[in-house]
């Protein structure tokens, strides 16, 4: 059977991450240390397998079996005799995120342990914003009874109290030669030509693309689908209307149900003053000449940032469940 580029990723982390002494370094001190931990780094990094060679190294075990389970129907969770591991990512966890103190109380009051502490991993812990004061105060009183893995691609989300709690370790991510080495040397595969010419250090993306070129809709992976965190954004500018606003408003819808966040937006309309800026500086300006036109694009560029960094810190200071609302706001703006 054909492995998949992920299945030899995975088979191949450990030698990896053996051969590359920064990333080595990291695992170590990781081990050595007796606090709580906190691993961050930007999207891009396959961070769950770096906690898969930790509990390697920790238990002096190459598998390990994970059965799911529910609590209160309400929190899903994998367990281990060794740890419990809870991914507050998952849709009905996040639902539910209220519970996940109760949980753990239910946990340090139920379950055995193999070592002299629960090890507990809890994946997207900027997720627990809302619950951080009961969080850090579950930390406090049961400090010598678990000890937690924690990991996050939004550090500067988690409060003070709460890293003050851990001990943090940043993953930095590959240089694009780190990664063109990983596939030629362990995964005997090569880089999307596309994501070559860009130099990326997102190896998950590498991953995802290479997996799907050999599928039968390959002709799909085109440079916008691989540079565009939502690559419908460039055939839209070139049809838009402005008189249209019900396509504003169907493009917001969109990009909520596809997780297209405000951050993912800016950056892609960026990226379109550079690839596509003829189009959208007829939008926005629409009686410019061509010769001003890089002048143009700069003052664009920093409009669009502007406007972005005041509707992403407008969002904050209400419910998440009105972000439509402030994407649509936000999709008028750069185009209107």
């Amino acid at each position: 059977m054909i492995k998949s580029a992920w299945e030899k990723l995975q088979e191949k982390f450990p030698e990896i991450i053996r051969n590359k002494k920064i990333y080595n370094d990291i695992v170590r001190n990781i081990l050595l240390s007796p606090n709580n931990i906190l691993l961050y780094c930007a999207y891009g990094f396959p961070i769950d397998l770096i906690i898969d060679i930790i509990l390697i190294e920790k238990f002096k075990k190459n598998n390990f079996y994970r059965s799911a389970h529910i609590w209160d129907k309400s929190i899903y969770y994998y367990e281990n005799q060794d740890f419990i591991e809870i991914d507050l990512m998952n849709p009905d966890n996040i639902k539910n995120i209220d519970k996940l103190t109760k949980f753990l109380l239910h946990i340090v009051n139920t379950k055995n342990i193999s070592l002299g502490k629960h090890l507990i991993i809890l994946k997207h812990i900027d997720l627990l914003y809302k619950n951080y004061y009961e969080f850090r105060i579950l930390l406090e009183r049961f400090s010598n009874n678990i000890t937690f893995i924690s990991t996050t691609h939004h550090i500067s989300k988690i409060e003070t109290p709460i890293r003050s709690r851990y001990s943090l370790f940043r993953i930095p991510l590959f240089t694009f030669a780190e990664i063109n080495d990983i596939y030629i040397n362990y995964l005997d595969m090569s880089v999307n030509e596309y994501l070559a010419s860009n130099e990326t250090r997102d190896i998950v993306k590498c991953i995802f693309i290479t997996d799907n070129e050999s599928l039968p809709n390959k002709d799909l992976i085109t440079n916008s689908f691989i540079n565009y965190n939502y690559p419908p954004f460039v055939d839209f500018i070139k049809t838009f209307n402005a008189k249209n606003i019900d396509d504003i408003r169907n493009l917001s819808y969109k990009c909520c149900q596809y997780n297209i966040n405000i951050s993912k937006i800016i950056h892609d309309f960026i990226k379109l003053v550079d690839e596509e800026g003829e189009y959208l500086l007829k939008i926005k300006y629409p009686k410019i000449t061509k010769k001003n036109h890089k002048l143009y694009k700069n003052n664009l560029k920093k409009e669009i940032i502007s406007i972005g960094e005041n509707i992403d810190y407008m969002l904050s200071q209400t419910n998440k469940c009105k972000e439509p609302i402030y994407i649509e706001q936000l999709l008028c703006l750069l185009l209107i």
